[in-house]
């Protein structure tokens, strides 16, 4: 759920209690704050995460709030929550903003490390999907970091909007929705969200990027020229530690 612990602190601006938060259309703006456990605190950071929605909740915070677990891979057991599908604007219209990270402190940040709050863009133009922002999360999301040489940018984005084209040909293909870092990590960062229904989900559709552009070479060679590394993960959603507007 939304928080300012300290290092978020400088970025949050307060509203006037007259003013009404930014909710006028749909935005493209996806906020993520991941967290890495201490050690035997898991269960702890959940009792006092559940705490600090309840107080989201008493406070009427307009904006909805994500949480998964990453289930594998290098950050294993980590703790990730989002605001997605607002504008950027309404991040500067959070509610009590010194409360939040008051109450945050309090009741989880004892139990937590913070390890990073990316922002990222929706490209809905190389998406197939949107569950997060249409308020629809699957049970799990595959989840891939690509990492692109820096000038690479377009071209990589060229063979998304081919790898969409295929993927609209395939009978079953889960949502995929893709997002560019905006700030909060290193240039140049993209990020795919594929919707899971658990592991059968597999059985029914397991393909690459690179294999969705086995039929267009000059977008197999976009992809070679721009993609400098990648990694994938699984994120499992609580939706005990989420609370959607």
């Amino acid at each position: 759920m939304s928080r300012c612990h300290p290092f978020l602190l400088a970025l949050c601006l307060a509203l006037p209690a007259h003013a009404a938060p930014s909710q006028a259309a749909p935005g493209h703006a996806a906020h993520f704050y991941l967290y890495r456990m201490q050690t035997g605190a898991a269960d702890k950071f959940e009792q006092g995460y559940r705490q600090h929605l309840a107080w989201h909740r008493a406070h009427r915070d307009p904006l909805s709030w994500y949480g998964w677990t990453i289930e594998d891979g290098e950050r294993s057991g980590w703790f990730v929550d989002a605001s997605v599908g607002e504008p950027f604007a309404a991040f500067d219209h959070r509610v009590d903003v010194a409360g939040d990270g008051a109450d945050f402190r309090a009741n989880v940040s004892a139990y937590a490390i913070p390890m990073g709050q990316p922002t990222y863009v929706l490209l809905r133009e190389a998406s197939t999907g949107t569950p997060l922002e249409n308020r629809k999360p699957s049970a799990t999301m595959q989840v891939t970091h690509v990492h692109v040489r820096l000038g690479m940018e377009a071209r990589f984005e060229r063979a998304l909007a081919v790898a969409r084209q295929a993927l609209q040909k395939e009978p079953g293909a889960p949502a995929h929705t893709w997002y560019r870092l905006v700030t909060g990590g290193d240039s140049a960062q993209y990020m795919l969200l594929v919707a899971r229904d658990r592991w059968a989900s597999y059985d029914g559709f397991e393909r690459s990027l690179g294999s969705l552009l086995a039929n267009d070479e000059a977008a197999q060679r976009d992809i070679g020229d721009a993609v400098q590394s990648a990694t994938t993960e699984t994120w499992r959603y609580r939706a005990e530690l989420s609370a959607l507007q």
